[in-house]
């Protein structure tokens, strides 16, 4: 992998790591015992493919992200108070997630679009994951595409 792409990977990673940090968040605040099953089997996919990310940068010899970024925690503890307030804190956390979910994929579609083949041959096992969990939660949210 060429150095060139590893600042794009990481941006990813950080991006990954947010929306993980946004599912633990929903973790402790939804109550149906599905959703609760369903967050934890997305989360657990957020966790591989920022796993898998990681260790192509660090295979690469450098440094991956660790952390995800400032905008990211707070946009998180804000979803959190938000859902709090909400009349059904389980429909709104689906609808945030599911928004969420559009962003992530939409920059990792971004990045394949201009990848190097090697890149798209890795970004493109990650981007099947994130389908599966776009498909899941706009299927709870009611929508097709956010």
């Amino acid at each position: 992998m060429s150095h060139a792409r590893i600042p794009h990977y990481n941006a990813l990673i950080r991006r990954g790591i947010d929306d993980r940090d946004l599912y633990r968040r929903a973790l402790t605040q939804v109550r149906e015992p599905g959703l609760q099953a369903l967050l934890t089997e997305n989360l657990q996919t957020l966790d591989v493919l920022i796993g898998d990310l990681q260790a192509q940068v660090h295979a690469s010899g450098r440094s991956p992200a660790r952390h995800g970024t400032l905008a990211g925690a707070i946009r998180s503890a804000l979803a959190e108070v938000t859902a709090g307030f909400a009349s059904n804190r389980d429909a709104a956390w689906v609808h945030r997630l599911a928004r969420n979910e559009c962003s992530l994929l939409h920059r990792f579609e971004q990045q394949m679009a201009h990848a190097s083949d090697e890149s798209a041959r890795v970004l493109s096992v990650q981007l099947s994951r994130l389908h599966g969990i776009h498909r899941d939660m706009h299927c709870l949210a009611g929508t097709t595409h956010g």
